[in-house]
């Protein structure tokens, strides 16, 4: 019997009262049934949403075609496409249309598999988007 191995991904957004923008966003990540929103937290005085993508991952690992991959760029691609910076107010300090992501293994996941996922994203992120420079920490920049 294998053991279940989930990540977790959580992506903050530097919008929150743009209904459109969020939708687009929740959209993007539904085109990838393998992982969910599992949780959205709305923060309307810092104009800042986060939300909790989780997915399970595969025993033999692909950071190449994962699935919490895949809708976190999406989500991203869709924030980068829907938000305008010129026009967000909110009294959060942001760095970005997206502030922060951050992998977390869950359940009996290596964290070495999620740190290559993350680290597999960030290329994606700089290379395809070439929206921004990503900057990786921990395990996932070794």
């Amino acid at each position: 019997m294998s053991k279940l191995m989930l990540a977790c991904c959580k992506v903050y957004i530097s919008e929150s009262r743009n209904r459109a923008a969020l939708e687009s966003i929740e959209q993007a990540a539904k085109l990838f049934s393998e992982a969910a929103i599992v949780n959205k937290f709305e923060d309307v005085t810092y104009n800042r949403v986060g939300y909790t993508v989780v997915s399970k991952l595969a025993p033999k690992p692909s950071s190449n075609s994962h699935p919490l991959k895949s809708t976190v760029f999406a989500m991203v691609k869709a924030a980068f496409e829907n938000i305008d910076l010129d026009m967000h107010s909110g009294s959060h300090p942001r760095l970005g249309v997206v502030d922060h992501i951050c992998f977390h293994p869950l359940a009996s996941a290596p964290l070495d598999q999620v740190a290559e996922i993350a680290k597999s994203l960030a290329g994606d992120i700089g290379s395809d988007l070439q929206a921004c420079s990503p900057y990786l920490f921990i395990w996932s920049c070794t």
